[in-house]
């Protein structure tokens, strides 16, 4: 192993030896003409050299990075969230962790830093306990990430404990209240038109309102069946969801699209799309108060309660893990019992001696 460096033209490189292979990496260093500048480039090149030199070093004997773990714990994360869509919980999780560690090294994390920003995000109040739990578990990630790196040895957030949620209510709709909703018109301009079919769509479809927003007639496919398959914003996952009837005619306005067209334009544009769906909630004389994501959580109990296949349910809502899926089950159970208890009660004190007649018998 050899770090040498190589002046080439006036312009500075490392030249490396690793492993049987040689690599030249430019410096982007220009050798001055005169005598002090030269000796403060030659200084600058040389520091760059022995830190190249001690990176090939730790490598090969599985070291953590001496350089690299040296940068600041924020420069790290905003490096790593580039590779998330915004909407993930990393790179949202940057202007938390920003004023908590603007100086923190990444070096000097430990786990009683890492109890602090647990602490510091539930202390938020413009952020809920279930952001702050998906907040926290994408530092741990992060570390984790970190660890495999070889930039630190130990994941500091290991042992962390999780930020625990209370069960949060799923509002959902039945099918007469989303039959009302499809008998109801909505008035007002095209985002509100926009805002109906796609709420609709969603209830066949389980569709976040990010991936209606994003989706485009190009992700609809209507050979060899209808379908939708896009990649999910969210999870950065392809997922194909076939287009029951239902969802068929809602999406099928008989019209020619460019495949790049946005389904939704005016729902895409839009930061007040919870207005008009309030309004037509109240025009249909639905009580409940419900958002977008109710959709998308009538979707995944409808289809539990035609299938009883979780695991199919869960494909279908492009959960990245069965356990997601799982919490629906809950109410499930609930609305089960809902049914038992809505039951008509009969006098079975006549039935139940007979029973015991024929017991003694």
């Amino acid at each position: 192993m050899s770090v040498r460096l190589r002046q080439k033209k006036g312009h500075l490189y490392l030249d490396t030896y690793e492993r049987g292979k040689r690599s030249w990496e430019a410096l982007h260093l220009t050798v001055p003409k005169d005598a002090a500048g030269r000796r403060e480039v030659m200084a600058l090149a040389e520091e760059y050299r022995r830190k190249r030199e001690m990176q090939l070093f730790a490598q090969r004997h599985a070291l953590t990075d001496p350089v690299k773990n040296k940068m600041k714990l924020i420069d790290f994360a905003e490096e790593k969230a580039k590779g998330y869509d915004k909407a993930a919980h990393l790179p949202k999780s940057i202007k938390y962790l920003k004023p908590y560690a603007s100086e923190t090294l990444l070096a000097d994390v430990d786990e009683r830093f890492v109890d602090g920003y647990r602490a510091y995000l539930l202390e938020q109040k413009t952020l809920g306990a279930t952001s702050a739990r998906h907040y926290l578990d994408a530092f741990r990630a992060l570390m984790a990430q970190a660890v495999r790196e070889r930039l630190i040895e130990v994941n500091p957030a290991k042992n962390v404990r999780t930020i625990k949620i209370k069960e949060a209510k799923r509002p959902f709709l039945t099918v007469d209240e989303i039959q009302a909703l499809f008998n109801t018109p909505i008035t007002g301009e095209t985002l509100a038109e926009d805002c109906k079919r796609a709420f609709l769509l969603s209830c066949f479809t389980g569709l976040r309102l990010g991936d209606l927003k994003t989706l485009t007639w190009g992700d609809i496919q209507r050979e060899p069946e209808p379908a939708i398959s896009k990649i999910m914003n969210k999870t950065g996952e392809i997922i194909t969801i076939p287009l029951v009837p239902s969802a068929w005619r809602i999406l099928d306005d008989k019209q020619l699209h460019r495949r790049d067209e946005l389904v939704f334009p005016a729902l895409a544009k839009s930061t007040s799309e919870y207005k008009p769906l309030d309004r037509w909630r109240k025009t249909a004389g639905i009580d409940k108060k419900f958002g977008w994501h109710a959709a998308r959580h009538s979707f995944a109990m409808m289809s539990l309660d035609v299938s009883g296949d979780i695991y199919a349910v869960s494909r279908l809502l492009g959960h990245s893990d069965i356990k997601i899926t799982t919490a629906y089950l809950h109410f499930m159970d609930a609305r089960k019992r809902q049914i038992l208890d809505a039951l008509p009660d009969i006098d079975t004190q006549e039935k139940g001696e007979a029973l015991k007649f024929k017991a003694a018998e």
